[in-house]
């Protein structure tokens, strides 16, 4: 399932797919959408995947 922001930056298409936005953008440490939204998934229990992270397997208790 994609997941999208609204991002703030882009005019004519602000609906943006997370992914992309992890990969590409240069703006994300300082953009509140995506704050927002990385700061949502650890409380919600999924673990925000970083462009310079490698995935690694994780047990849950």
């Amino acid at each position: 399932m994609n997941e999208y922001i609204v991002c703030l930056r882009k005019r004519n298409s602000p609906r943006l797919s997370i992914r992309i936005c992890q990969e590409k953008c240069p703006f994300k440490d300082n953009c509140k959408e995506y704050l927002a939204y990385q700061k949502m998934s650890v409380q919600q229990g999924q673990v925000p995947v970083l462009d310079d992270s490698i995935p690694v397997a994780v047990a849950l208790p």
